[in-house]
């Protein structure tokens, strides 16, 4: 059963998409990633995100790669995430 990670992130300044951009292609390749990542404009400081995996375990052996990642994010740009809703997809068309 596909697992979706759901997050809004803050950042300190207006988003830079093509950074951001350049940032979601580098998981392109990586392996254990998400099959499907949407990022989307919720205001020019904040954006979300839907990651779809095809099911919580391929997540969980994910999530500490992940986490390097959202780190990284913090470090560098400093985003924060705001909140994070998880759970099993039960229906979808």
């Amino acid at each position: 059963m596909k697992y979706v990670v759901n997050t809004v992130w803050n950042h300190p300044n207006d988003i830079n998409w093509d950074r951001m951009k350049e940032g979601l292609d580098q998981l392109r390749d990586d392996e254990g990633a998400a099959e499907e990542v949407t990022w989307y404009e919720i205001d020019a400081t904040t954006h979300g995100s839907v990651a779809i995996y095809s099911s919580q375990d391929k997540y969980e052996q994910y999530k500490s790669k992940l986490e390097e990642y959202r780190k990284d994010a913090t470090d560098e740009i400093g985003a924060q995430i705001i909140h994070e809703f998880q759970g099993l997809v039960k229906a979808n068309i």
